[in-house]
């Protein structure tokens, strides 16, 4: 009796579906109103999220794709996540460039979280500094 009980408990322990974890993903991987949410802040660089409550995600879409003329371009060359306790932090990294036409420059991300928790604080830090996001929005 206490191996079954060990095992279910180590299965259960074992489950992906119950961790944090994240991926990156194209632009045509996301859902529909994911994608429609995302279209509609394209024109504005920063941090959104869309927050999935139907598939228990976050989905975040760094956006540096809007460019002035003679400035420097943005790009993204990282993207991490941690927990702490009710604390969600949501990291990344990115640099400038003067090369426009550079095509392995990486100038929109998008990033799904698999939340294990209900998280009370999101945080996100850009190159190691607290920030903000840009729009939110999510289904409920």
């Amino acid at each position: 009796m206490s191996i079954i009980l060990l095992g279910i408990v180590l299965l259960t322990g074992c489950d992906s579906d119950s961790s944090l974890s994240f991926s990156e993903e194209s632009e045509d991987q996301l859902n529909k109103d994911v994608q429609s949410f995302f279209h509609g802040v394209k024109n504005d660089n920063g941090v959104h999220l869309y927050f999935d409550n139907h598939n228990k995600a976050i989905h975040v879409y760094l956006n540096g794709s809007n460019v002035v003329q003679d400035e420097k371009v943005n790009y993204f060359t990282d993207f991490d996540v941690e927990a702490d306790g009710e604390t969600l932090r949501l990291i990344y990294e990115s640099d400038e460039a003067i090369d426009y036409s550079d095509q392995s420059l990486k100038h929109e991300r998008f990033y799904k979280v698999n939340v294990d928790n209900s998280y009370e604080t999101i945080r996100i830090f850009h190159n190691g500094e607290e920030s903000h996001f840009g729009t939110i929005s999510g289904n409920s």
